[in-house]
C-alpha cells in the first residue's frame, strides 16, 4: 500500500473520531430566515407617494366616472379607513379596476385607475411629492395603508 492510497483514507478516519469521540455532536441546523426582497412601507400621513399632477387628473376621474355613484366621504370614511388600514396600494388598485366604474368594469385605462386611487390619497390628507406613483404590481404591493384609525366608539355615561 502506498501513502497516496493511505492518506485518504487515515483522514476520513480522523474526521470521523473526532465526530464520534471528540463529545460534540453534529446535528442540522434550522435554516437562516431569509427576509423578504422588500419590506413593507407603510403608508403614514407624512409619506408623499404620487404627483400632484396626478391627483388632479385623478380628481377629474372622480368627477367623470366615480362621483355619481359616490361621495368623497366614501373613501375617507371610518368604515373605509377600518377596511384599508395595514392592506396594499395594489388592493385597493384591484378592488377598484376589477370592480369599477359599477356598469362597465375595467373599462378605463390603467392610469386613470392609479389616478384614482391618488385622488383617494390625496382626500384622505396624504400629500403629494415629486415621484409619480406606478401601477406597478410589486412596489403597490409593498405600500400599506397606515391612515388614522378611526377613534374608538365608547358607550356614553349618564
Amino acid at each position: 500500500m502506498t501513502i497516496s492510497n493511505v492518506l485518504p483514507s487515515a483522514f476520513l478516519a480522523t474526521v470521523v473520531a473526532a465526530s464520534v469521540f471528540g463529545g460534540s455532536r453534529m446535528s442540522a441546523q434550522r435554516p437562516l430566515a431569509v427576509p423578504p426582497l422588500r419590506a413593507a412601507m407603510f403608508v403614514a400621513d407624512s409619506a408623499k407617494l404620487y404627483t400632484e399632477a396626478q391627483a388632479v387628473e385623478g380628481a377629474k376621474v372622480w368627477t367623470a366616472t366615480c362621483s355619481g355613484c359616490h361621495e368623497s366621504k366614501d373613501v375617507t370614511s371610518a368604515d373605509f379607513k377600518t377596511k384599508w388600514v395595514g392592506r396594499s396600494l395594489f388592493e385597493l388598485y384591484e378592488q377598484i379596476r376589477t370592480t369599477m366604474p359599477d356598469d362597465a368594469p375595467g373599462t378605463l385605462t390603467p392610469e386613470q385607475y392609479l389616478t384614482s386611487v391618488t385622488y383617494i390619497l390625496k382626500l384622505n390628507g396624504l400629500p403629494a411629492g415629486e415621484t409619480a406613483l406606478v401601477s406597478d404590481s410589486a412596489t403597490m404591493s409593498t405600500l400599506k395603508f397606515e391612515l388614522p384609525a378611526p377613534p374608538p366608539t365608547s358607550p356614553l355615561v349618564p
